[in-house]
């Protein structure tokens, strides 16, 4: 073998034990150490914030289905009754979480349009007024 050739295998090998030392080096360097996980309280308000942007963003697909001719009107009121009511019920825990959660701005004129339908809806199905 010619000398480059050596220097060739030797640049090699030193890439490969680089590589490696990169991808084992988190694993020896902390062994012991515990990795970051969230509370309870972070996790189930995490798990809140996720349904309400699914929910919001189904919503959003119903009503553009609806107006591309997907769907019908009679099929499009009834799953977006339900999405709307499964909006109510996850706003709900959210607020029972007791965690401070940050204040939902007030919806305002020419503001997203989702937004407002489901301010109106949570209006129009308030079941009395709520006691602190």
């Amino acid at each position: 073998m010619n000398p480059s050739g050596l220097v060739v295998l030797a640049l090699q090998i030193a890439l490969i034990g680089g590589v490696a030392w990169f991808v084992i080096s988190p694993i020896v360097l902390r062994r012991g150490e515990r990795a970051w996980s969230e509370s309870s309280d972070e996790a189930r308000l995490r798990s809140i914030g996720e349904r309400k942007s699914r929910l919001y963003s189904s919503i959003v697909e119903l009503d553009f289905d609806r107006d591309s001719g997907k769907i019908s009107s009679e099929d499009h009121a009834r799953m977006r009754t339900e999405a709307m009511n499964e909006v109510l019920t996850v706003l709900r825990e959210e607020e029972g979480l007791g965690v401070s959660v940050p204040p939902r701005p007030s919806v305002i004129q020419g503001g997203d349009s989702v937004e407002r339908m489901i301010e109106e809806y949570k209006r129009s199905h308030r079941t009395g007024a709520r006691r602190p």
